[in-house]
């Protein structure tokens, strides 16, 4: 190998240091490689190329404060620069304002040759921070070049006093209010002003203070202290020159809790009327938190509060030394129906009963009615008839039990069964087979009805040939013989038929004339030369015994 020249150790050299370069580079390369999925979550491995955008920076218009709808003093810059921090022309930034804001001459514009791209800003209508955000387009997808500006809108004068809460409030009387009364001085947007004096004056009750300013959101509120008097309130809220000014505000006051009464046993939930409730009620007097309040001789009147009617016992009862109030007879008078009572004293809460169902009471005699037929016939069946009613003209059902019946006179019968018809009306029946009199007594629980004993006449039954009797008797008076036939009609039991109308017959061969006495008994009367037997018929049937020898 030829020994190297000066020449040649220069090249050499060279050619090495480029060797050395390409591999750095190489290396490099390779390093940024496995770096950006880091850097960039391995989305995207391309970075901004010089002369590419890849910043963004407020210049100036920063921290400005003016009022709301008014243009800014100095216009919105931003520089938008490259990796190298060279300014890049011709790039697209968007400036992206809060609503009602406006942005001149547009709300996208391109960077100048100097990288900077410039806006005028006008503030939108409302007060308080306004954020406008600068975002320049970027080449390589996954860059983000965003910056912001923040600027401070001031309300415009304030033109209006309006309600900002605790209007329509209840408290007790004496006590302050739970919400404070506020209101709010605003400008034509409805900002809040600051610095506004309102004054507060009450109609009812105390404002504390009675002046306040307005603060930084431009409201002035006060606190309400209701008077002694149940009832309603006002408050006015004022300021000078503004516009729905005054306010007026309105509160209602209430009475303080008062002691109370509590049913502590219930009156009986079912109840007949007029009759004392199985179970009476008892109350305690309670203090206004529902502690028993030990004071005696409260007195406690009781009334009905819903279902109509009266009260029956005592109906005033006084606390014992405990507090407890005990009636002990009460009862409800009137037509069935639900009912509740209502518990009533001087300076205490009222207290209110369970439903009570009230039934008809017991059945009244003095009220109840009995019809029984003034007449009867033997053999027919005489119906008794009962309907009962209670005290307050309530017909009762469900006491058959309690009627008794029983009839004295011809026909004597103990113990009727009385059977319930149903709507207060219950019947019983006997056949008489006696003619008379009978005597129909009719009692409820012991005591008999109004009228009772009934009287009812019984007459004979239909007149019966096996029962009806004839007697025939000669006598010989000169020269032929006098015949005389009588006739008595019965009914099939015997009774003696009593009244006329029936057809007679008597015939010893010739039928010979019959007189109707009209009492039952028919008679004939004949002279004949030689006495034959008699037939005797009843309606076409002969009689028992027929004929029968004169």
């Amino acid at each position: 190998m030829p020994p190297l020249t000066g020449s040649s150790l220069s090249t050499a050299t060279s050619s090495r240091s480029s060797t050395e370069l390409r591999r750095l580079r190489l290396a490099l390369l390779v390093l940024a490689s496995l770096l950006g999925p880091v850097a960039c979550g391995g989305d995207n491995l391309l970075l901004p190329s010089s002369g590419q955008p890849a910043h963004v920076e407020v210049v100036s218009g920063n921290g400005q404060t003016g009022t709301v709808g008014q243009p800014l003093g100095a216009p919105l810059v931003v520089l938008v620069t490259d990796p190298e921090n060279r300014p890049v022309a011709g790039v697209e930034v968007a400036f992206i304002a809060p609503q009602g804001a406006e942005l001149t001459p547009n709300d996208t514009v391109l960077t100048g040759s100097d990288g900077r791209a410039t806006v005028r800003y006008t503030l939108a209508t409302v007060s308080g921070e306004q954020i406008i955000e600068a975002r320049a387009k970027p080449v390589v997808p996954s860059a983000s070049l965003t910056t912001t500006f923040s600027q401070t809108a001031e309300p415009e004068v304030a033109t209006q006093l309006v309600m900002a809460g605790g209007d329509g409030q209840t408290a007790e009387v004496q006590t302050a209010l739970e919400d404070s009364l506020a209101v709010k001085a605003v400008d034509r947007f409805g900002n809040g002003v600051a610095g506004i004096e309102v004054a507060w004056e009450a109609n009812g009750g105390v404002v504390s203070p009675t002046s306040v300013v307005t603060g930084a959101d431009g409201r002035a509120a006060t606190e309400w202290t209701l008077g002694d008097r149940p009832g309603s309130y006002g408050t006015d809220a004022s300021a000078a020159d503004l516009e729905g000014s005054p306010v007026a505000f309105t509160a209602t006051g209430i009475a303080p809790p008062s002691p109370q009464i509590v049913v502590v046993t219930q009156p009986s939930a079912n109840a007949s009327a007029g009759v004392p409730f199985t179970r009476q009620p008892v109350l305690q007097l309670q203090d206004a938190v529902g502690a028993p309040l030990a004071r005696a001789d409260v007195a406690v009147t009781v009334q009905i509060a819903s279902g109509g009617g009266s009260l029956g016992g005592g109906t005033t009862a006084g606390s014992n030394a405990a507090g407890v109030v005990t009636f002990t007879n009460l009862s409800i008078q009137g037509k069935p129906g639900d009912r509740t009572l209502i518990f009533a004293a001087s300076d205490f809460t009222s207290a209110v009963s369970t439903d009570i169902d009230v039934g008809p009471g017991p059945p009244l005699p003095s009220a109840s009615s009995a019809s029984v037929p003034a007449t009867g016939t033997a053999g027919t069946q005489t119906t008794i008839t009962v309907r009962l009613e209670d005290a307050f003209g309530t017909p009762v059902e469900g006491v058959a039990g309690d009627i008794a019946i029983s009839v004295a006179g011809a026909n004597p019968v103990a113990g009727l069964e009385a059977v319930d018809r149903g709507d207060g009306s219950y019947s019983a029946a006997y056949t008489p087979i006696h003619t008379g009199t009978d005597q129909v007594d009719v009692r409820v629980g012991g005591t008999p009805l109004g009228g009772s004993p009934f009287g009812s006449v019984v007459a004979a039954g239909p007149a019966d040939p096996v029962t009806t009797t004839a007697a025939a008797t000669k006598s010989f008076r000169g020269f032929f013989w006098i015949v005389d036939v009588t006739v008595t009609t019965r009914d099939a039991f015997g009774n003696l038929l009593g009244r006329g109308g029936e057809v007679v017959q008597v015939n010893d061969g010739t039928a010979r004339q019959v007189r109707d006495n009209g009492d039952g008994t028919y008679v004939a009367s004949y002279a004949t030369f030689v006495p034959q037997p008699v037939a005797v018929t009843l309606n076409g049937v002969p009689i028992a015994g027929s004929p029968f020898s004169p």
